[in-house]
């Protein structure tokens, strides 16, 4: 019986670290929305869906990046500018 408690307690933990690694909004997401809200271009749920559309497309250093005005490099500079704008274009 204390393996069975044992078991279950071990699927709970992996359970728990599962879930809080891959649904929990990222934590830059927050920001980003307060930033495009405060540019006061878009409504709320045109920056959520922007803001969602992004983090969709992007990995976490590369948003950083972005929040933190690092776009450097012809390449990155490009590829946001053409998310941003087809993104932009689908939210609206």
């Amino acid at each position: 019986m204390p393996r069975f408690f044992l078991f279950l307690a071990a699927f709970a933990l992996v359970g728990f670290a599962i879930s809080s690694r891959f649904f929990s909004p990222a934590p830059t997401w927050e920001p980003f929305n307060e930033s495009c809200l405060r540019g006061g271009s878009g409504t709320k749920e045109q920056c959520a869906c922007l803001t969602d559309y992004i983090h969709d497309r992007l990995d976490q250093d590369e948003i950083d990046a972005i929040m933190e005005n690092r776009v450097s490099g012809r390449a990155f500079q490009d590829k946001v500018a053409n998310i941003v704008r087809l993104g932009t274009k689908s939210c609206r």
